[in-house]
């Protein structure tokens, strides 16, 4: 059977072919890192990344294992890749550390760590995919962003980027630029602030709520709804109680 980790890289491989040779223009593999961190003790993980893409799955483990690969258009270490203890954190920092060089770096990261660790994620672009987490919190530039099976709040300030995210335990509150937006089987209350880009939601336990510059809403089996500003687009609500509307 494949296990979690390998299967999160095969998914990844497979969606971001694509992306990855657009973003390659001549930059090639220069070298291939693995980080490790005794996870026992530890809680969560933080991470400040600047661009490539971010894969995270977890599993019944107790490290955080890291596997960084180094795209750069000619070989050099001006660049920044740790994975620390802070606190009963875990941090891991992949970019291009501040110094505005001229000598750019993309670091693709693939993370192995405790399906309990909650997360606090910045990244620059790229993009992001999360599977088996606690608590969600991702503040993103640019770029996709993939998130199943969250057993906790999940949060989202997005630039730009479609998002899809299934199987939330708690409450959702999604704050977005630019991109559709696709939300399934979510326990709690969801908050959607969108500029445009389609919004689909269904098999919603709490209450939804939208405020929308354009794009078509639709919104499938929820506790409540309410639409607190519309630009333009369609809207259609099925399986809502009525008196809620």
């Amino acid at each position: 059977m494949i296990n979690a980790f390998t299967r999160l890289t095969l998914i990844g491989t497979v969606l971001l072919s694509a992306q990855a040779l657009a973003w390659n223009n001549e930059m090639t593999l220069q070298d291939t890192k693995k980080l490790t961190l005794d996870a026992q003790s530890l809680s969560a993980l933080n991470v400040e990344a600047g661009s490539g893409f971010l894969h995270i799955v977890g599993s019944n483990t107790d490290t955080v294992t890291v596997k960084a690969e180094i795209y750069q258009y000619e070989a050099h270490d001006n660049y920044c890749l740790t994975l620390d203890k802070s606190g009963n954190s875990a941090k891991l920092t992949a970019n291009n550390c501040d110094n505005h060089s001229e000598d750019h770096t993309r670091i693709d990261l693939t993370v192995s760590l405790p399906a309990t660790f909650l997360l606090d994620i910045t990244d620059g672009s790229g993009e992001i995919s999360i599977e088996n987490a606690a608590e969600t919190s991702i503040h993103d530039g640019s770029g996709a962003i993939i998130i199943n099976n969250i057993s906790g709040q999940l949060t989202i300030e997005d630039g730009s980027g479609a998002i899809t995210a299934s199987n939330i335990t708690d409450s959702v509150n999604i704050h977005d630029g630019s991109g559709s937006i696709e939300l399934a089987n979510t326990q709690g209350d969801v908050i959607i602030h969108d500029g445009s880009g389609n919004i689909d939601v269904q098999n919603i336990v709490g209450k939804v709520t939208v405020t929308d510059g354009s794009g078509g809403i639709y919104v499938n089996k929820a506790g409540s709804f309410t639409l607190l500003a519309d630009g333009s687009g369609s809207v259609t609500i099925k399986n809502v109680p009525v008196q809620n509307l």
